[in-house]
């Protein structure tokens, strides 16, 4: 593993487009949980949340950037996770939300409706910290909320600005991820790769 401290900002300007909610009107569902290179990283964060909500006895869970419902659906039925609920503003998604049985909401959470988000116990950010304009604002916000205790979140771990998606405005390597949750105040408490992806629990 590459132990360098890296981030990267892959866009201009003060708002890529790709976290608006403009450029996902029109995406596909994304079946993550389906998709073999995927579904790794969500049963390592699905584990995660079990295992602290289970240390304290039950936990509630709101997952910001909840996709179609894949990582919801793989908690619905633990007796630990006391309430799971997401949010999304990708059009497409909501299908899944139905067809999975999962408690999802269409909304901009990282925007206008920040404000009317309910947050869990745990908050879940996969897959969602690499789209935002800010993410190192996003976490300081979230540990803000009294509720909140955990943060379980992923992302790419090998992206580069020669080599990444292009829906990402960001990339980290291992330790690079690290910093950035550490620098909004956050605790580190587990931290592993599932294939292509860096996975964390952390703590205030």
């Amino acid at each position: 593993m590459d132990t360098r401290v890296a981030e990267y900002r892959l866009f201009e300007g003060d708002v890529p487009y790709v976290s608006t909610a403009e450029f996902h009107a029109d995406r596909e569902r994304a079946p993550h949980l389906e998709q073999g290179f995927h579904r790794p990283r969500l049963e390592a964060a699905a584990a995660f949340v079990r295992e602290t909500a289970a240390t304290h006895g039950g936990a509630t869970v709101s997952d910001l950037g909840c996709g179609d419902g894949g990582l919801l659906s793989l908690l619905k039925e633990d007796p630990v996770v006391l309430a799971a609920w997401g949010y999304d503003f990708c059009p497409a998604n909501a299908a899944g939300w139905e067809e999975r049985g999962v408690k999802a909401y269409a909304g901009d959470v990282f925007g206008r409706d920040w404000e009317q988000t309910v947050f869990g116990d745990i908050v879940v950010m996969t897959e969602t910290l690499e789209h935002l304009a800010d993410p190192h604002g996003v976490l300081r916000n979230v540990i803000a909320q009294k509720s909140v205790s955990y943060l379980v979140c992923s992302s790419p771990w090998n992206e580069t600005p020669n080599g990444h998606s292009p829906e990402h405005a960001w990339a980290w390597d291992f330790e690079g991820y690290a910093a950035m949750i550490q620098g909004a105040g956050w605790e580190i408490v587990r931290h592993e790769q599932a294939g292509l992806f860096q996975v964390v629990l952390a703590k205030k």
